[in-house]
């Protein structure tokens, strides 16, 4: 086997080549991997008809396509683009905002070694049949191949593509990753610092001729997702494609590797916050990062989830999600093209606490990017269309969380924990109070939230902070209003009563078990949080935590455990072991889960287990200001929070000073499972057995609602593509059940690798 060691970084180029060649350097070099030889793509032509737990009915037209290298990859990507935008693209027009039979509509080309493919989907809207669906994607994609481009539309396309690219390789780890794809799949390392020339040279003709070439109608094959009962898939889909046969590798002479001592612990200081305040008296706060790609700004206001009444949860994030989506004289798709044409973005975030309105823009085009912000703050639309096209979307991601089972075990632990108080928002969505809702209500919440008393910008730029002060005040300076806005609410503890809850959330048939395991711990306000998370981390934060060295490594149980500590409250918080497993395993995976928080009485903290928290938060310490957009994602969550960028940077820092001691102390502390909830989903008829078998017998059957019980959990990402939600989930972190480490997401889903939760 032959591998590649690539390395990205501010790095000593000889002192780096020595180490490798004392460590990689000491294992011979295995006989080269030949390259299969790759037949030109054959089109399947397929038609499958299936059925599983989703939602809605999903269409997928699909075909095959040339390898990563071939030349056409620059016209298929760019033809993806104008046909699957999702907020303007040909079919998210014609399917959503015309027809209005679908919820969402994209498209995607993926290129690969072996081959590519062409993919466009949707789902289907409420009481439209999955036929009627098919035909209408057919006939829009032939008319889609038959109308001229046009020029402008093209270079929007390429435009987004190549920025994309760019701001996508700006973090050392995701630089690391794009270079090796392209040493290895494209053929060659230096491309991926470079604009992919098959993008930047494809002509509209090129183009047109491209899809015509490759996409013809007839070569489609399709596949139609029915909602149902799961299963009847073809073996071709899910068996084996051979019957596996025993090898004996060769035996090698064991090499000893030198341990190297470690280096000196990475730092990196934040950019020093600047303050400026505009004419109408809001004020701005600024951090400067000379090299920036990008000026982030965020509009944030007071009130957050916290803010609404009961019945009315999720009212604030409906309101700022129609605020992108057409201001001013433009609509929804015109309003979005306007911020493409100048590489911008602007968009919402919700949290407990705030709701901001922000913005991602290139440096120079930074007065035109806030006048776009200005009218999502101060001349939302709220076209009706568009409303009705976000409830239909919200409704089908409310249903299809019915099909995740991590996250149905997390939210009904949420509901348990943190009990419904009279008058005051609820934890989470629910159908009855997203029906509740109306178009006037949320127009008029957004109104009564973005008020210069309740706003605050933050952001983050190549620039100082006069410069941003000035373009804001052009845009924002004669704002006026004597509205307070939102009274800020705190977010209330979670409850444990006296002893051991056991609950059991029926999902009869499923094939796996979701767990979720929690006992109190300190608030992010609290003494001992810092102890507590590296408690937290040697349970099961990572693949060679005690948890998952035993259920995924030693009984194969699962594929991974996660543990973390439960936010954003400041006060009364949970320790949360999380994971899924083969429903036949639900009772020894639990009996692990007991025994490992038993074992933090039995078996003590080690250094190692210490060092390796106190190694992540200095990794994420020096990686604090690597990116400009990774500082605001970090910015606007700390605000979000009730905090400050620089009092995450001091739990940070403190928990890389952590001692064993205090570490073991707090590990007795935590041992304990008096008082404790535990919350399965699953089969109930396998399920009740195992949990007797192992002394739990005092369990309490939840029954769904009823849309959990008329609607079973979405298969996850069942087709490739990349339906996210289209508001983010409560903003309470209790689910994460599938996860294996804590870590902060960055610019367009991204795993930077350095942003961790400190909470």
């Amino acid at each position: 086997m032959c591998s590649s060691d690539l390395l990205v970084g501010d790095l000593e180029i000889d002192d780096t080549k020595a180490l490798i060649a004392d460590t990689f350097g000491r294992v011979a070099r295995g006989a080269d991997v030949a390259r299969p030889a790759v037949p030109a793509p054959t089109q399947a032509r397929l038609k499958l008809v299936l059925e599983d737990r989703v939602p809605s009915p999903i269409v997928v037209v699909g075909f095959s396509g040339p390898v990563a290298q071939s030349p056409d990859n620059g016209a298929l990507s760019i033809a993806a683009e104008l046909l699957g935008n999702g907020e303007y693209g040909f079919l998210r027009n014609r399917l959503v905002s015309q027809l209005g039979i679908a919820t969402y509509a994209s498209a995607s080309w993926t290129g690969g070694l072996l081959g590519g493919r062409f993919t466009f989907e949707a789902g289907a809207a409420e009481g439209v049949a999955p036929e009627a669906l098919e035909s209408a994607m057919k006939t829009a994609f032939a008319d889609f191949l038959k109308t001229p481009l046009d020029p402008v539309d093209v270079e929007r396309a390429r435009t987004g593509i190549l920025q994309a690219a760019r701001l996508g390789s700006e973090a050392l780890k995701d630089r690391a990753g794009v270079v090796s794809y392209n040493a290895d799949v494209l053929g060659g390392a230096q491309s991926a610092l470079v604009d992919d020339p098959r993008v930047k040279d494809a002509s509209v003709a090129d183009v047109e001729a491209t899809m015509k070439r490759l996409l013809k109608p007839e070569d489609a094959s399709v596949l139609v997702l029915k909602p149902g009962p799961r299963g009847g898939y073809p073996d071709a889909l899910i068996g084996s494609s051979g019957t596996p046969q025993p090898f004996t590798a060769p035996e090698r002479a064991a090499i000893d590797i030198p341990k190297h001592a470690a280096g000196q612990a990475p730092s990196a200081t934040l950019p020093a916050m600047e303050t400026a305040t505009l004419s109408n008296g809001i004020k701005l706060v600024h951090y400067t990062m000379p090299e920036a790609p990008m000026v982030y700004v965020a509009a944030s206001a007071a009130g957050g989830w916290n803010s609404v009444p009961e019945g009315k949860e999720g009212l604030l994030e409906l309101a700022a999600s129609m605020a992108t989506r057409g201001a001013a004289d433009r609509g929804s798709a015109d309003f979005a093209k306007a911020a493409s044409d100048i590489g911008a973005g602007v968009s919402h975030q919700a949290g407990t606490l705030t709701t901001m309105m922000t913005l991602g823009v290139p440096p120079e085009k930074l007065d035109q990017g806030i006048g776009l912000l200005a009218d999502a703050v101060l001349k939302p639309r709220f076209d009706k269309t568009e409303w009705t096209v976000l409830m239909a979307q919200t409704v089908d991601w409310l249903n299809g969380r019915e099909a995740d089972l991590p996250d149905v075990a997390g939210r009904m632990a949420k509901a348990t924990l943190i009990p419904q108080v009279p008058g005051k928002a609820a934890v989470d969505w629910s159908a009855k109070a997203l029906a509740s809702i109306s178009l006037d209500e949320a127009r008029d919440a957004f109104k009564a939230e973005f008020t210069p008393k309740a706003v605050t910008f933050y952001s983050v730029g190549p620039m100082p902070v006069a410069t941003v002060a000035a373009s804001l005040e052009k845009a924002f300076g004669a704002w006026t209003s004597d509205t307070a806005g939102y009274a800020v609410e705190p977010s209330p503890a979670a409850h444990f009563n006296g002893g051991q809850k056991v609950l059991l959330v029926p999902e009869p048939g499923a094939s796996q078990s979701a767990l979720f395991v929690a006992r109190p711990a300190p608030g992010t306000d609290e003494s001992e949080r810092a102890e507590s998370t590296a408690v937290s981390n040697l349970l099961g934060a990572d693949f060679s935590s005690r948890l998952n060295s035993v259920i995924r490594e030693e009984k194969g149980y699962s594929y991974g455990v996660s543990s973390y500590l439960m936010s954003p409250m400041k006060a009364g918080s949970g320790l949360v072991v999380a994971t899924t497993v083969e429903r036949a395993n639900t009772g020894p995976a639990i009996t692990e889960i007991l025994k490992g928080f038993a074992g933090l009485t039995t078996l003590p903290v080690a250094q190692d287990e210490v060092d390796r928290t106190v190694t992540v938060y200095r990794r994420a310490l020096a990686g604090s200001a690597e990116t400009s957009a990774g500082l605001f994602s970090s910015l606007i969550g700390a605000v979000g929070s009730g905090s400050t960028l620089e009092d995450q940077q001091t739990r940070m820092a403190a928990r890389t000073k952590l001692t064993l001691d205090a570490v073991q102390k707090q590990a007795l502390a935590l041992a304990s499972l008096d008082p404790s909830l535990i919350v399965v989903a699953g089969d109930p008829d396998v399920v009740m057995p195992q949990l007797a078998a192992i002394g739990l017998k005092d369990v309490e059957i939840v029954k769904r609602d009823e849309v959990g019980e008329e609607t079973a959990m979405r298969a996850l990402d069942l087709l490739g593509g990349n339906r996210q939600a289209p508001l983010s989930a409560s903003p309470w972190r209790v689910g994460d059940g599938g996860t294996t480490r804590a870590v902060h997401s960055c610019t367009g889903g991204r795993d930077c690798g350095a942003q961790i939760h400190a909470d």
